[in-house]
């Protein structure tokens, strides 16, 4: 079994290219497409929401919450390594519904490990909901134990998003997760799950081997009724540096297309300002320090406990929780969760948001 240290090669590529598919393009602009798999919000919902943002902002964060419900996982990716996990937390070991009181997020995203393999999701969903005025909740899973019937028992609960991890198309895609069958379960489950009008994004992370994908990959997507969000690849979680890009200048091509896309499929949902600077990462021109981590964003552990990010160590009990008073200096990642939260709100952005509200 490979250590922390080791590189574990990618893995192996299907024998035939996958094209990006044909799709039916809205025919008028695509807003009823934006707001087609939203949840519908009453004005009241809405001023909550507008409120809340206003508030966390003024105070400092954090904005997001990662909740991890679980470190248990049952897939075998190759750049993480939950599923060597032996033993794990459980929510019931503290009180979850204080914590997030205290750290009262904007948005809460479900995670682990793998999420699913929690039985009580629903019931944790429901519980955060009823102790909020406005939260957003969110969960990332990769979905091999999604079922429909689970989708709409969580939709049901008020979860407003459910994201599915997808690097590739077809088999490899099955390889990376280590799940024999997962794409073609996914590409079966997807459409149903938006066709009753729940909230999907495709979690995508840019690396090295599937930069022939990325696009294709926004194109299936719209064509199953989702949307898109991406991240980029760093070795921070067991040193894997297998995956890192060293094509740069294909990738900043690739941003641009990207940036395009958006207002043509209508389903991407990262911001034109994160897009823009991931090509910094990966040369290593990015800032040093990480205004998000501890401040705009946290972790919060299955015993409890609060890391300023994913990937750093414990900082505190959530009942000790204390801001992040300075930068961290980090720049080991610029996932998503960074790149978006530590963003400031300039006009762009605020239009952005604005749009998908």
């Amino acid at each position: 079994m490979p250590t922390a240290t080791q590189f574990v090669p990618a893995p192996p590529k299907p024998e035939e290219p996958i094209n990006a598919p044909s799709i039916t393009m809205p025919s008028n602009g695509h807003d009823q497409y934006e707001q087609m798999t939203l949840r519908p919000m009453s004005l009241v919902q809405k001023v909550r929401g507008l409120l809340k943002y206003g508030l966390v902002r003024l105070r400092g964060g954090p904005m997001l919450v990662n909740m991890e419900v679980t470190h248990f996982c049952n897939a075998q990716c190759d750049f993480c390594d939950f599923w060597k996990t032996s033993n794990s937390g459980k929510l019931s070991d503290y009180d979850y519904i204080d914590a997030l009181r205290k750290l009262n997020p904007l948005c809460v995203t479900l995670t682990g490990g793998e999420p699913t393999i929690n039985k009580n999701l629903p019931e944790v969903v429901q519980r955060i909901k009823d102790a909020f005025g406005f939260i957003y909740i969110g969960m990332v899973t990769h979905g091999s134990l999604m079922t429909l019937e689970k989708a709409e028992t969580l939709w049901e609960a008020g979860i407003d998003q459910i994201a599915i991890s997808m690097n590739y198309l077809g088999l490899e895609h099955d390889a990376e997760r280590g799940i024999e069958g997962l794409f073609d379960h996914l590409s079966e489950l997807i459409p149903q799950m938006t066709a009753r009008g729940i909230n999907i994004v495709l979690n995508t992370v840019i690396m090295q081997d599937n930069l022939d994908h990325i696009v294709p990959l926004a194109y299936r997507a719209r064509q199953w009724g989702a949307k898109i969000s991406f991240s980029s690849y760093s070795d921070f979680k067991n040193g894997n540096r297998a995956h890192l890009i060293h094509n740069v200048d294909k990738m900043d091509k690739l941003m641009n297309e990207l940036i395009v896309l958006k207002a043509k499929l209508g389903n991407i949902v990262s911001s034109a300002h994160y897009l823009r600077r991931v090509s910094n990462y990966f040369r290593g021109t990015m800032q040093e320090n990480c205004q998000a981590a501890g401040k705009w964003l946290v972790q919060l552990t299955p015993d409890g406990d609060v890391k300023p990010c994913p990937e750093l160590e414990v900082s505190s009990h959530y009942s000790n929780f204390k801001k992040q008073s300075k930068p961290i200096a980090c720049n080991r990642c610029f996932y998503s969760c960074r790149g978006e939260t530590e963003a400031s709100l300039t006009l762009e952005r605020a239009v952005e948001l604005l749009g998908r509200v």
